[in-house]
């Protein structure tokens, strides 16, 4: 695989099962199956709605836009405050409340096919650039500002562009990044 760039503008957006928004499916993997072993997407929730239920699969989902998105699940209520992940089952069903339009990341996977961590950091020019260690893939998202993307090649990404490598990689400059790790 190496390092493979998709820019936003590229990424395949399609409404969302239930039919209540609409994703922008950014990385799938084995890349374009359907059904997937682990996908990674950004959802625009434009109110308060029900998620779609995805039996079998494990969810992990992070506010990148927006304040907060207050999640009602069968067993508990969670809040959810922008970078912070949160793992649960993705066939529960799912009510989430928003005060205003919001954006998340989500990253899922099958269960016994794959499994996923995710976190969010930033990267500063006046820093040293950020070491990645080598995943199967590591997923880089862009949320915010412009991050430089070095391994065995290169890339400048801006916000919504994404980097798939299976290699370490360096982060460099300016900007917010969701790291999306699957095995």
């Amino acid at each position: 695989m190496s390092l493979t760039v998709r820019r936003d503008r590229d990424h395949r957006r399609q409404p969302w099962a239930n039919g209540e928004g609409v994703t922008a499916e950014i990385a799938t993997g084995p890349d374009g199956a359907d059904p997937f072993d682990w996908r990674v997407s950004l959802a625009d929730v434009e109110r308060s709605s029900d998620f779609s239920a995805f039996p079998g699969i494990d969810r992990i989902i992070t506010l990148v836009d927006g304040t907060a998105m207050e999640l009602t699940l069968p067993d508990r209520t969670h809040v959810l405050r922008p970078d912070e992940p949160f793992a649960f089952d993705g066939g529960v069903p799912v009510r989430c409340a928003v005060d205003r339009p919001t954006r998340d990341l989500n990253v899922m996977t099958r269960r016994g096919r794959a499994s996923a961590s995710l976190q969010v950091r930033r990267v500063h020019s006046h820093d040293a650039a950020l070491p990645l260690a080598a995943a199967a893939p590591l997923v880089v998202v862009v949320l915010s500002g412009c991050v430089r993307v070095c391994g065995s090649s290169g890339a400048t990404l801006r916000a919504g562009d994404v980097a798939l490598t299976d290699e370490p990689v360096l982060l460099a400059g300016d900007g917010r990044v969701a790291l999306a790790r699957i095995a």
